[in-house]
């Protein structure tokens, strides 16, 4: 089984380490910027397998979907990782080690605020004993988000020791990112971003570009790829 686990370990989270461009940490933010349907919810499923198959607790919070849903998105992940590497034998007790480190929360016809996440880490921590170290926001609606609310986020976030990754819709129609700038809505929050990607639908693939990285904002292909058939990352090629 461990043996399985270390040769499973493909993400963005990895795939960025090798590329100079490590996680966020913990109480920071990494966010990924796309248009509706380019694949956020297939990335951030990606990173939190990357960190559930390397031992770490994950929380996972969805506004429009339930929890059926998003486990769904992480068991057709897994298994295309599986068949990939010929292991479909493990994908039950893989499945039963996930699902242990795995809390997925929603907020169906919610808001999502600083303060329910709170409550949330708290009824983990004192109830299910279960401490995460990485958080996944989806599906959050980033117009109403400014920087007091990201920074409240991010304070939460640094409590539990975790690290943040979100995604952030943008938009085909109206204003568009100004030079030395995310585009919006992330503008109205960029100096809480820690980390910046956007993904780009270009012909049949999808590519990572590197918008922030820390202080230093950029607009760089990372050449990684996002397959939309199989949902999985890896090394693309050419710019």
């Amino acid at each position: 089984m461990s043996e399985v686990m270390i040769n499973l370990r493909r993400s963005p989270r990895k795939l960025l380490e090798r590329d100079g461009h490590p996680g966020p940490g913990p109480g920071r933010l990494a966010l990924i910027l796309a248009r509706a349907g380019v694949g956020k919810t297939a990335f951030l499923v990606d990173v939190g397998m990357d960190a559930l198959l390397s031992g770490q607790e994950v929380l996972h919070i969805a506004l429009d979907s339930t929890v059926d849903k998003v486990r769904t998105w992480y068991d057709d992940i897994l298994t295309e990782m599986l068949r990939l590497e010929k292991k479909l034998d493990d994908l039950a007790p893989l499945q039963v080690a996930i699902e242990r480190r795995r809390h997925i929360h929603t907020y169906i016809g919610q808001s999502f605020s600083t303060d329910r996440l709170r409550e949330v880490a708290a009824m983990l921590r004192d109830v299910m004993h279960f401490e995460p170290k990485v958080i996944l926001l989806d599906e959050v609606n980033a117009d109403e988000l400014d920087e007091e609310k990201i920074s409240s986020i991010k304070a939460v976030a640094a409590e539990m020791g975790a690290e943040l990754w979100m995604a952030c819709q943008t938009y085909r129609e109206g204003p568009q990112a100004a030079p030395g700038h995310l585009p919006p809505p992330a503008d109205q929050f960029e100096e809480q971003v820690d980390l910046a990607f956007r993904l780009v639908s270009e012909d049949s693939k999808v590519r990572l570009h590197v918008l922030k990285d820390h202080e230093q904002m950029l607009d760089e292909d990372l050449h990684i790829v996002l397959d939309p058939q199989t949902q999985l990352v890896t090394f693309g090629v050419g710019g």
